[in-house]
């Protein structure tokens, strides 16, 4: 067989088992969620699930990357600046219009799976993004994996905050909202003043 043909069927199979688990999780608790249930809802075999992930925390991360990966991808801006270094409303909105699966994987240990991926993730492309804003051969005033970690974490917080107050606020002015708070914080960390 090709190598191809074995990476169109392992991607094949990946959205199975993302779709399987993101079924089911609109339908019960994360926590009450087995491997059996995702693989009786995928239509696939035991091995063929552990042949792609360890365990369903493994797919449920996997997931996760995934579709913030796709999100990001449709809103990555060409070049990141002190105004435009954050997600758009755009991620809201995906939060809005998936809200009951959400829902459902943050119930009961869903949520701290949820806030340290977040976390983790968001962080990481936050580097990315404040490293491109440096001018060559700046160095910034606070180390960029700080300044990313506390980003990510204002924003992580606040996607929570806005979920539990059953999203009270437009996507746009969440967004205005982490602006305020965090661009201060971007300015002098990346190049010092107050």
């Amino acid at each position: 067989m090709s190598p191809e043909k074995n990476d169109r069927r392992s991607l094949r199979t990946r959205a199975t088992l993302f779709k399987a688990l993101s079924d089911l999780m609109t339908e019960r608790r994360y926590e009450d969620i087995t491997v059996q249930d995702i693989i009786d809802r995928a239509n696939v075999g035991r091995s063929t699930f552990y042949d792609h992930f360890v365990d369903k925390e493994a797919l449920a991360e996997a997931m996760f990357v995934y579709h913030m990966d796709l999100l990001v991808e449709a809103m990555t801006p060409e070049r990141f600046d002190a105004e435009n270094f954050l997600p758009g409303p755009e991620l809201f909105d995906h939060l809005r219009e998936r809200s009951q699966m959400f829902k459902t994987m943050t119930s009961g240990r869903g949520m701290e799976f949820l806030m340290r991926k977040g976390q983790q993730y968001w962080s990481e492309r936050m580097a990315e993004r404040l490293q491109s804003m440096l001018p060559p051969g700046q160095t910034p005033k606070v180390p960029i994996p700080v300044l990313a970690h506390f980003i990510s974490g204002v924003f992580v917080n606040m996607l929570k905050w806005w979920m539990d107050t059953k999203m009270a606020y437009s996507s746009e002015q969440m967004i205005e909202t982490i602006k305020i708070l965090v661009l201060p914080g971007v300015q002098a960390g990346l190049f010092g003043g107050r």
